[in-house]
């Protein structure tokens, strides 16, 4: 609250954990955190603490492929995760995963 700095996570790079212009970050209720990793074409989740959880997306036009996504939200009762295709020119939806 003070801004103190306390904490920070991932590389430059194309290893779980890494990224290439992280651009949005979202917490779910849960305390996971979804980042847009915006030049992998994809969403990584983490736990709280900042640990590697899992990733999703590829460079492309089909359903669950990205083309440079921005931003990213989860759903306040927690049952799906927004992410603004930004290049593609849509918003695509997400199960929730807890």
């Amino acid at each position: 609250a003070d801004g103190g700095f306390v904490s920070k996570w991932g590389t430059s790079g194309s290893g779980d954990g890494g990224f290439n212009y992280p651009n949005s970050v979202a917490v779910a209720s849960d305390g996971s955190v979804y980042v847009t990793d915006t030049n992998r074409h994809q969403i990584q989740r983490f736990t709280s603490g900042g640990v590697f959880v899992s990733k999703w997306g590829t460079n492309g036009t089909g359903d669950g492929e990205f083309y440079q996504p921005h931003g990213i939200a989860v759903a306040p009762d927690g049952s799906a995760v927004y992410v603004a295709d930004t290049n593609n020119h849509r918003i695509q939806v997400f199960e929730y995963e807890d």
